[in-house]
């Protein structure tokens, strides 16, 4: 078997005389017998089909521009084996995607085969730098594992991955794989977002490694009445012992299959201060933020759906530090089919749930869309997102799957910018 190695080296002239990939690519033509020999690698957008290419990253699609092409049945990239369409092969031109596999050797190699012969080409396979896309839970205390998600996070034994935590300090890394990071919180470690470095570049994380912004409730901070709420419910308890940044919310108590709960166990309110409160976060562009809460269910949770709603003066206000009625306390809105809210119903894929130690739970605001019972309705305008409500009953649309006395704990309840 004979191998070829050609260098993209073309003269504009060239360029001018090939065919953009269309339809026109997709003829099938009389497959030769000579050996495949590559002249050039060109981008698929017919826009740009003059350029030359030296290298593209995973997943994009290219042009492969030659001579005798129309019997290779095989190319690979480096180590990786693309999915080939006779469709789109030709006798000088084959189109094509870059596999998304990390190649396990850096060769910079299109290598293209026939049933006799073979060709080789020298074309750059660019990998992207890491993308971190989540955390299992994003407060983690100094000394406790971290579990990362997202992509390309490539372990070169001449260039480690390191992962640095706010604070400019370096994790050590217990285990990984291309999509999950294991790494153990280094002391020192503040909050912000995280860098994961690899051989391909530096990524960079959306999200906040113990995330400051915009919490809402974190329920160590007394409000301006002196009480732990300004409604009219506060949840089973607080407590501190297991907690990830200071004092969490508890609600336990018995809950139906039904869906039955005790406000006095499974609700928190906390609603708009004055009449003119304004919306806690830029409402007008829900698309662009998430709620996210940290939560650790410690005992089985097999009914009910977990409701988030927020809440405007409109729907309810309550302030008996500064006006003598106390302001209009009516929690009308939470039993409303009409008021939209968001649902987090966990145990519905296995039919009960509980958690290995602290989550984080992320709602993109735009899902605030849900009535008591799992019907869609629009998102609530600006306005009704100064108050909010926390409250496990009503189905969500999902019949329990049987009675429970569920032990969770809440903390750190924030709306986020995501993109």
């Amino acid at each position: 078997m004979r191998k070829y190695i050609y260098k993209s080296l073309l003269l504009v002239g060239l360029l001018l005389g090939t065919i953009a990939c269309s339809d026109d690519d997709n003829k099938i033509d009389v497959k030769s017998t000579g050996t495949p020999v590559v002249r050039y690698v060109r981008p698929c957008d017919a826009a740009i089909s003059d350029s030359l290419m030296v290298s593209a990253f995973l997943g994009a699609k290219i042009a492969i521009i030659g001579e005798h092409l129309g019997a290779v049945n095989a190319i690979y990239f480096n180590d990786q084996k693309a999915l080939l369409n006779p469709n789109f092969v030709t006798e000088n031109a084959i189109i094509v995607s870059i596999p998304a596999g990390i190649p396990a050797e850096k060769q910079d190699l299109i290598k293209l085969y026939t049933k006799n012969d073979s060709c080789l080409f020298e074309f750059e396979t660019k990998v992207p730098s890491p993308t971190v896309k989540s955390m299992t839970c994003e407060y983690v205390p100094d000394g406790d594992v971290a579990y990362i998600q997202g992509l390309y996070f490539v372990n070169d034994i001449a260039t480690p991955l390191e992962v640095i935590f706010p604070g400019d300090v370096k994790g050590e890394i217990l285990s990984l794989d291309i999509n999950n990071i294991a790494v153990r919180v280094p002391e020192g470690a503040q909050s912000g977002p995280l860098k994961v470095l690899s051989v391909y570049g530096e990524g960079i994380s959306n999200l906040h490694f113990r995330d400051q912004r915009n919490i809402v409730l974190d329920f160590d901070t007394m409000f301006p009445d002196g009480g732990w709420h300004h409604g009219w419910h506060k949840g089973t308890d607080v407590g501190t012992e297991g907690g990830i940044n200071g004092q969490y919310l508890v609600m336990t108590g018995s809950v139906s299959e039904n869906a039955e709960t005790a406000d006095t166990e499974f609700c928190y309110d906390v609603w708009s201060y004055h009449e003119d409160s304004p919306d806690v976060f830029d409402s007008g562009n829900l698309d662009s933020y998430a709620l996210k809460f940290e939560v650790n269910v410690l005992q089985a949770w097999s009914a009910a759906a977990f409701q988030i709603i927020f809440s405007g003066p409109s729907d309810a206000w309550m302030n008996w530090q500064e006006t003598s009625n106390g302001g209009n306390p009516n929690e009308g809105y939470k039993w409303d089919k009409a008021y939209p809210r968001a649902l987090w119903i966990p145990w519905e894929t296995e039919g009960t749930y509980t958690t290995n130690g602290w989550i984080t739970v992320t709602i993109p605001m735009e899902n605030f869309k849900f009535n008591g019972d799992g019907g869609t309705l629009n998102p609530n305008p600006p306005g009704h997102y100064s108050g909010m409500t926390l409250f496990l009953g009503q189905s969500g649309g999902v019949q329990g799957t049987a009675a429970c006395n569920p032990l969770i704990h809440i903390d750190n309840v924030r709306v986020v910018k995501v993109n």
